[in-house]
């Protein structure tokens, strides 16, 4: 049995290298292509072994603006973050604990808006946002991003705060809280792996967006999404530019989401067992 047991470890671990090989091999192509020269990108077959270099990354960072498109990306993403955290507890705390006929429709109507295709919110939000004199600003795209990070925050965290019996709520309320203390002091300490899995997942979606950006963004707000595709141009695809763009536009999620990592994985598992 126990010889069974050794066979089956080592075919499952063996199985979940070529899994994560699998899904590690676009990074590492991208990777290896923008360590190349333009030369090089294009052998065929491809070189695995080549003297590395970095000039399409220095290309990347001092030729193409691109840092302006990397700072505006992270005050985007940034303040979509934030907001959708701050809002998205209030309101997942407003549909929990208050069961109305009210609350109940803004809990289907947050979720039919998360399911509506960005297309069909695109044309209203350009036209609003010239009326008001928002495009091109970073407020208007902060507050585009929100319409899909902020019913995902909502829905998630109400999840989370359901689980957060009521009797530790009216307990604190007893000692002297009010609705807003009881809040602050024990709810949400309670729900911080929720809130970690909330950030994390709003930050990478928030990163990523490029159809919104493509319509609302401009010269001054231009994020990296759109910056990337900057090396796609009539004489062809600068494949060691790009590649080195796409390695920079993918270390922010990947060092974000490193430091949450314990926070994620707390609650996802919270989130399974409940």
């Amino acid at each position: 049995m126990n010889k069974k047991q050794n066979i089956l470890h080592y075919v499952l671990n063996i199985i979940t290298y070529i899994i994560v090989l699998g899904a590690l091999f676009p990074v590492i192509w991208l990777l290896l292509t923008a360590l190349k020269t333009k030369v090089e990108a294009f052998t065929m077959p491809p070189n695995w072994i080549f003297k590395p270099t970095f000039e399409n990354f220095r290309q990347v960072l001092t030729e193409s603006g691109f840092i302006d498109s990397y700072i505006n990306s992270l005050i985007i993403v940034v303040g979509t973050v934030f907001l959708s955290l701050v809002l998205g507890v209030a309101g997942a705390y407003t549909l929990s604990r208050l069961k109305t006929k009210a609350t109940r429709f803004a809990g289907v109507w947050i979720i039919l808006a998360r399911m509506a295709p960005p297309i069909g919110f695109g044309i209203p939000l350009f036209l609003m946002f010239s009326e008001l004199n928002l495009l091109d600003s970073y407020l208007g795209l902060i507050l585009t991003y929100m319409t899909i990070t902020l019913p995902f925050v909502t829905w998630l965290m109400l999840g989370f705060l359901n689980g957060v019996p009521i009797e530790i709520e009216e307990a604190s309320r007893v000692d002297g809280c009010n609705r807003f203390q009881s809040l602050v002091r024990i709810i949400i300490p309670a729900v911080l792996p929720g809130i970690a899995t909330c950030a994390i997942f709003s930050f990478i979606m928030a990163w990523n967006e490029f159809f919104y950006a493509l319509i609302l963004s401009g010269r001054d707000t231009q994020p990296v999404t759109i910056a990337v595709q900057g090396y796609i141009s009539s004489a062809g695809l600068e494949w060691g530019p790009m590649s080195a763009a796409a390695i920079l536009v993918i270390l922010p999620v990947l060092i974000f989401t490193i430091f949450a990592q314990k926070g994620l994985v707390q609650g996802l598992t919270q989130g399974s067992s409940k």
